[in-house]
C-alpha cells in the first residue's frame, strides 16, 4: 500500500503541471514512468542497504527501527500539513492529536537508541529530515498531504533510515 503511494506521488509530482492535474494523476490507479522509477530506485536502495548490514542482528534491528520511524512519520505529517483535498484517505483519516504524534516519535527514538545505539539515532535523524523534505515538497506541489503523500513519506523515511544506518555502520 505504501509503495503504491510512493509511485502515485512520484507520478503526480512529476507529471502534473497544476495542483488539480497532480491530484488527478495521484488518484489514477495506473502507474506511470515516474512511479516505476521511484519504486525501482527506492526498493533497490533498500536491498543494497540491508545487504551492507552484514550482521543479522543489525539487519533485524534496522528493519524494526525503520518500520517504527517510518510509521511515526505519517501521523507527524498529518498533524503538520493540511489535507490537500477534502476527500480521499488522507483527509478521511483526520488529524491526529499531538500526543499521539509524540508517542510514535518517542517509540521510534527509544527503539533506535536501544537496538542500534548512536548509529540508530543518526539514521533516525536523517530519516526525519527526509520526511520533512517530503512534507515541504508536498506543500509546494499540492499544498498539503494526501494518502499517497503519506505512503510516499513512509517509504522514503524507511529507505533513508536503512541507507543512513548502512553508511554509518560502514564508517566504523
Amino acid at each position: 500500500l505504501h509503495e503504491d503511494g510512493l509511485a502515485d506521488m512520484a507520478d503526480g509530482f512529476g507529471g502534473g503541471q497544476t495542483v488539480e492535474k497532480k491530484l488527478a494523476i495521484m488518484r489514477d490507479s495506473r502507474i506511470g514512468a515516474y512511479g516505476v522509477m521511484a519504486l525501482v530506485m527506492v526498493l533497490a536502495a533498500k536491498v543494497g542497504a540491508v545487504a551492507d548490514l552484514s550482521d543479522i542482528g543489525v539487519v533485524m534491528s534496522g528493519l524494526i527501527c525503520a518500520a517504527a520511524a517510518s510509521r511515526a512519520a505519517m501521523p507527524a505529517m498529518m498533524c503538520w500539513l493540511p489535507a490537500a483535498r477534502p476527500d480521499g484517505l488522507g483527509a478521511e483519516a483526520g488529524r491526529p492529536s499531538s500526543e499521539h504524534v509524540w508517542t510514535g516519535i518517542i517509540i521510534a527514538v527509544i527503539l533506535s537508541v536501544i537496538l542500534l545505539t548512536w548509529s540508530g539515532l543518526i539514521a533516525l535523524l536523517i530519516a526525519a529530515l527526509g520526511t520533512f523534505a517530503v512534507g515541504l515538497l508536498a506543500r509546494r506541489q499540492i499544498r498539503g498531504h494526501t494518502g499517497n503523500v503519506l505512503g510516499g513519506a513512509q517509504q522514503i523515511s524507511e529507505h533513508l533510515l536503512l541507507l543512513a544506518l548502512a553508511a554509518v555502520r560502514c564508517m566504523h
